[in-house]
């Protein structure tokens, strides 16, 4: 063949080194066109990869991705919907109306992807910290809300000032939102979309939730809520990128891993410990819903409010049956709770206190449940010893990562009405503990698992034995072979014995090696030695009713987990539901039939904190004191002892018993414990703030000096005196105010012993009722709290 020289452009044969024409050397790598030959055309720009996936993803089938979309999209307006329709004890008077409330729950509900929830000023108005009334009393002691300065709902209205902000993970959600995610992929894979269905239907979904953002953000009275939507927005494009992506590549994804034996074993513990813990955080959200729900002061609102954290309660019970404590930690001062530093943990030791050595019982025998469950299904799940330990580091790590998520954390800085304050609090598991007692029980679990399957007759999964084909090399597997039993080189039916010259590939034409229905990564034999390049192959012959079955049964697994998970939310959904339309019926039938007034003679049968106003308003002199008080005794008798009929001594899980009316339902509110009576109006309110700076009697001239300053309450003091109680120094304060002006001006009556005990924490006991129906001789609600109280 001849080339052309370069420099006078004659043709030579190719091996010759010197031109034949103009005798100079030519360049060994020319092979230069003739002179005035025509030039090839410039090839075109190609696009790069990445530029040309995103065109075909732009340009693909957007209508089936915003089919998709929907499932996501009307699962988190479907829960918005749900939360916003109860109007959370607003009654009558409605401030927060349901668009409000429907923003509300959107902005709570973004944060199950990252979003926030922020309550700012809306202006500048002036005010305190604490905002106008200064949330008497609390500001700096411990008689609560039930001062001169403050109401129970607070004052619409009024100025704020300041911001406050709630981190919190509604995990429901976020499960919620993988399931419905998985469901829309589903639907397109089925259609053989590919990955750029993911990235449109990542889109779709994050533009749904950057929107929703936008709107999660109303303003209340004067408070403005930010939903924080850009990082709701870009958590959402994470979560459906990762979860989309994995439906729709899932066939590439489990070619990938077949041949590399190691991140297949990997990525199979890892679904063994997620499946493992979903069924243990389901059982303890169960467990932890029923308790919640049988408590006293749990209505229907409360049981809906509480599905979108059901999760984190399901890890907080999982985390006490292993004998990991909730701590709690408040920094601080808030017009509730005044000033106040406390940190503690709730724990098996609680447990007992509140519910006896029988919920400790229970709460262990839960703990083993739960343990042997991720133990149990390690074993029979894993190939080897190996993969078992790794399913149970991943469950160890998975119950970490989401105990430290499960908590709730507050800061506020700023006030409005009488609420405010300025501090921190959170109340979350103990991460530390957790890793310390889950490496005994995941251990333990881990290392009896086996054991437990052989004593119930059941063996463990065996390692998947490498199916062998006879190969040549360089020809790939003999034809006629398939696998045989426990990897023996049995021939097929009608194919030529080993022996016989046409089973030898050397004899044959090596034109293109026979196809053979097996996996890449297949062991091949090379005489008599085997070659394992990595996982089983599958099978040669596909059986078609096989495959039916398996996908039958993975058709049964999904739809029974979706069942039971609808059955639940929409079941709890339910109950909470009933009950707020029967506390609303019951509301409305108390409201009709409400009993008249009882006379001043028939106080103590009607309301045993009825109230006599003093005849005339006494003097805000310290030293004033009216004739008629009730006792205080310096050292009271063993509780139980003087227990009037009709009451009943609490020992009380905040460290305290005393004796309340029965049938009195216990609320608390931050450091404020309420036994309030089933009618309303009356109640009985313990107050406990540790290491007060000051003494009792100056709390309350503190607090008398800023109720003062609210002319609308019309405080008015009875008595301020000092006095000793159990043997401490204490102060009586005695006065009538009216706690909601706009609420027909009723006036209360109040009465409140608080002392200092010897470690520095400040009990403040205290009695309110009706100020007309009040009679200091016939008192027994205070007088019986100031004989049995005992500080634990």
């Amino acid at each position: 063949m001849a080339s052309y020289c370069p420099h006078c452009g004659n043709p030579s044969p190719d091996e010759a080194r010197f031109c034949m024409t103009c005798g100079r050397e030519r360049l060994p790598v020319a092979s230069a066109a003739p002179p005035g030959a025509a030039q090839p055309p410039p090839v075109a720009a190609q696009p790069s990869p990445v530029g040309a996936f995103f065109g075909r993803a732009f340009r693909g089938d957007w209508l089936s991705s915003a089919k998709a979309a929907a499932w996501p999209t009307g699962m988190l307006l479907a829960l918005a919907v749900a939360l916003a329709i109860p109007t959370y004890g607003q009654d009558d008077e409605v401030v927060v109306g349901w668009s409000d409330r429907l923003r509300i729950a959107l902005a709570m509900l973004l944060q199950g992807f990252g979003g926030g929830f922020e309550v700012k000023a809306a202006d500048g108005s002036p005010g305190g910290l604490y905002g106008d009334g200064g949330g008497f009393p609390g500001s700096s002691g411990s008689s609560g809300s039930s001062g001169p300065g403050s109401s129970d709902y607070g004052d619409a209205g009024t100025d704020a000032i300041g911001a406050a902000s709630l981190s919190l993970v509604p995990l429901t959600v976020t499960l919620l939102m993988v399931g419905a995610l998985y469901l829309g992929a589903r639907t397109l894979r089925t259609k053989g979309a590919g990955l750029e269905a993911a990235v449109r239907i990542s889109l779709l979904v994050t533009g749904v939730v950057l929107v929703l953002g936008l709107f999660a953000q109303p303003e209340i009275e004067g408070m403005r809520i930010s939903s924080s939507p850009l990082l709701a927005a870009l958590g959402t494009l994470a979560i459906s990128l990762a979860v989309t992506s994995g439906v729709l590549q899932r066939d590439d994804l489990a070619g990938w891993l077949a041949q590399r034996p190691a991140a297949r074993s990997t990525v199979r513990a890892l679904g063994t410990a997620v499946g493992a813990l979903g069924v243990v955080v389901a059982l303890c959200s169960v467990v932890g819903f029923i308790v919640y729900a049988t408590a006293d002061d749990v209505d229907g609102t409360a049981l809906l409010v509480v599905l979108p954290v059901l999760p984190n309660i399901g890890f907080a019970v999982l985390g006490l049956s292993w004998g990991v404590p909730v701590e709690y930690d408040v920094q601080g001062r808030s017009a509730m709770g005044g000033s106040s530093t406390e940190h503690g943990s709730f724990g098996l030791g609680e447990i007992s206190d509140v519910w006896g050595g029988g919920a400790v019982a229970g709460a262990l025998a839960l703990g083993v449940i739960c343990a042997l469950t991720l133990g149990i299904r390690a074993a029979r799940r894993s190939a080897d010893r190996r993969e078992q330990l790794l399913a149970g580091g991943f469950s160890l790590g998975l119950v970490l990562l989401f105990l430290g998520v499960s908590g709730v954390s507050a800061d506020l800085a700023g006030g409005m009405g009488d609420w405010g304050g300025q501090g921190t609090s959170e109340f979350a598991p103990s991460v530390a503990d957790g890793l310390l007692f889950g490496l005994l029980w995941v251990g333990a679990a881990t290392f009896l698992g086996p054991y437990v399957l052989r004593m119930v007759g059941q063996q463990s999964a065996p390692p998947a034995l490498p199916a062998v084909l006879p190969v040549h090399p360089g020809y790939g597997p003999v034809p006629g072979y398939v696998p045989g039993p426990a990897g023996s080189h049995a021939p097929a039916a009608g194919a030529p014995a080993p022996g016989d010259p046409a089973a030898n590939p050397a004899n044959q034409a090596p034109a293109h090696p026979p196809t053979v229905a097996a996996a890449p990564s297949a062991p091949y034999a090379v005489g008599p030695h085997t070659v394992n390049l990595g996982a089983a192959p599958a099978p040669v012959a596909h059986d078609p009713a096989a495959d039916a079955a398996a996908a039958e049964r993975k058709r049964k697994v999904l739809v029974w987990t979706a069942t039971l998970t609808a059955a639940f939310v929409i079941g709890g959904g339910a109950t909470a539901g009933a009950l707020i339309l029967k506390e609303h019926n019951d509301g409305s039938g108390q409201a009709q039939n409400k009993p008249p007034a009882a006379s001043p003679s028939q106080a103590p049968e009607q309301d045993p904190q009825a109230s006599a106003s003093p005849s005339a308003t006494p003097s805000t002199d310290p030293s004033t004191s009216p004739s008629a008080t009730p006792t205080i005794p310096s050292s009271p008798p063993p509780g139980g002892s003087t227990l009037p009929v009709g009451f009943v001594l609490k020992q009380d899980p905040a460290g305290f018993s005393v004796g309340v009316m029965d049938g009195w339902k216990r609320r608390q509110a931050g450091s404020q414990i309420f036994y309030e009576a089933p009618t309303g109006g009356s109640y009985l309110q313990i107050g406990i703030i540790r290491n007060t700076p000051t003494t009792s009697y100056e709390n309350f001239l503190g607090l008398e000096k800023k109720a003062l300053e609210t002319p609308e309450r019309d405080y008015r003091r009875g008595q301020l005196t000092r006095n000793t109680y159990q043997g401490r120094p204490g102060a009586l304060w005695e006065f009538t105010h009216i706690p909601e002006p706009d609420e027909g001006g009723v006036r209360r009556h109040v009465i409140d012993q608080a002392f200092v005990a010897a470690d520095g924490t400040e009990y403040a006991i205290l009695a309110a009722g009706r100020a007309d129906l009040w009679d200091a001789s016939k008192d027994v609600v205070f007088s019986t709290a100031t004989n049995t109280f005992r500080a634990n």
